[in-house]
């Protein structure tokens, strides 16, 4: 019985952690995405490229499957609830790979409103912080992409996700800087 205990005090420091991260990436990512000038938030850094606002629609997108996947009825979990987090790690945050968006958040190719973005941006976060604290982090739920994972996997597919999207668009804006 003090096992279990000790075991859910060191589960719980984890969710604190992970919750923790989460915020700082979420307010990086919102910080640059509001800090572009209205005029480069469309504008692509190179051919092949997505804008700022387009990374951010991305994101916007990602984060709404999320917070539906979250409110799924799951099963128990037979096994750690962090267990696939190194692979996640190691897969989201492998900058040498490129991957190709499921097409249900790939972002359009369009004229896009920064004020329109960043609200966007900052109620999918907030919806996200919202069904993450509401939701049972130790159940399992099977996603197309990824099989079985627990909602704590799925949150910290988010912050790896979201660090790789931080990483491109600090490139992105680095480009965009040089030019002007």
């Amino acid at each position: 019985m003090v096992l279990k205990k000790d075991y859910m005090v060191i589960e719980r420091l984890n969710t604190e952690e992970l919750f923790s991260s989460l915020d700082e990436t979420w307010a990086t990512f919102l910080e640059l995405v509001s800090s572009v000038d209205e005029q480069d938030i469309n504008i692509a850094p190179f051919e092949g490229s997505w804008t700022v606002a387009q990374l951010a629609t991305h994101v916007i997108k990602s984060n709404k499957a999320i917070v539906q996947a979250l409110q799924m009825q799951g099963k128990p979990c037979n096994r750690n609830a962090d267990e696939r987090t190194d692979d996640l790690k190691k897969i989201f945050l492998d900058f040498t790979v490129k991957f190709q968006s499921p097409e249900f958040i790939i972002p359009e190719k369009k004229e896009y409103k920064k004020g329109i973005v960043v609200e966007q941006l900052e109620n999918s976060i907030e919806q996200l912080k919202q069904s993450g604290a509401e939701a049972n982090l130790y159940e399992i739920i099977m996603l197309p992409a990824f099989g079985e994972l627990t909602k704590f996997e799925i949150l910290y597919f988010v912050l790896v996700h979201t660090q790789r999207h931080l990483r491109q668009l600090k490139n992105i804006l680095s480009i965009i800087n040089k030019k002007n």
